[in-house]
């Protein structure tokens, strides 16, 4: 889910807000390395893991925007193997849900495991309001439509660079066109295009330009190679293209 990519964005880019919703000193953030972790031997991959640089918690984080009736089965199993591979005593899994109904109904198996102060399930929709950007952030991204111009409003009069370009980023993902996201923050337009999502896009549209470019010009070459006598295959091993897109070349 997109908004999913957006919790993980925030937790790598502005790791404050984690650490003041767990109660913790949000300056706590800058003692982690904050990384997505592939546990070896099976298909697993753990989104989120807040490493320590020191004698800390290892905090194991994972955002839950769909309901997912074997989530925790999952969930559990990546802790499992990661602690098997790199065993610490200090640990936390924190779960993050827009809302209580977006967690999984059978929780039976795993009552136990919940009940831990190892696990903390956290709901977007019932954090206390904050004057903390980096906890508003997070609370933006399940903000209703009709709140959703107010609280960007707030963030982004106090906003620091990089809350800005997280605030862009998250209304976009909204919806909302970029003309009226910069009238919305009342961004200057020169402004604007130094945030770094709209970077991120502009720099996305040349490289897919670029790309769709090469693919054009590769495919206009197809009917002068097989004038040279090249089966279709070959010239799709020369071009880097599939036989697909060979073949509906030469059908046109």
């Amino acid at each position: 889910m997109r908004t999913d990519k957006l919790v993980y964005l925030l937790l790598q880019l502005a790791p404050q807000g984690f650490f003041s919703i767990l109660g913790r000193n949000p300056d706590d953030a800058s003692c982690y390395e904050f990384k997505s972790i592939e546990p070896k031997e099976v298909a697993f991959r753990i989104d989120g893991v807040f490493i320590p640089n020191a004698d800390d918690f290892t905090y194991f984080v994972e955002a839950q925007f769909q309901q997912d009736e074997q989530f925790y089965a999952r969930f559990f199993a990546e802790i499992f193997l990661y602690l098997k591979q790199y065993p610490t005593a200090k640990w936390q899994a924190i779960v993050m849900y827009p809302s209580r109904s977006a967690e999984q109904k059978q929780i039976e198996p795993y009552a136990e495991l919940l009940a831990l102060e190892r696990v903390k399930r956290i709901y977007l929709d019932e954090l206390p309001e904050s004057e903390s950007n980096a906890i508003a952030l997070f609370e933006l991204l399940i903000a209703p439509e009709e709140k959703v111009e107010a609280q960007a409003r707030k963030i982004g009069q106090r906003a620091s660079e990089l809350e800005l370009s997280l605030l862009v980023k998250i209304l976009s993902y909204k919806n909302l066109t970029r003309e009226r996201i910069r009238n919305m923050l009342a961004i200057e337009k020169d402004l604007f295009k130094e945030t770094i999502f709209y970077k991120e896009v502009f720099e996305e549209g040349k490289q897919e330009g670029k790309q769709e470019g090469e693919r054009v010009g590769k495919l206009s070459t197809v009917p002068l190679l097989r004038e040279l006598g090249l089966s279709d295959e070959q010239i799709a091993e020369k071009l880097q293209l599939t036989l697909a897109q060979v073949q509906s070349v030469l059908k046109q």
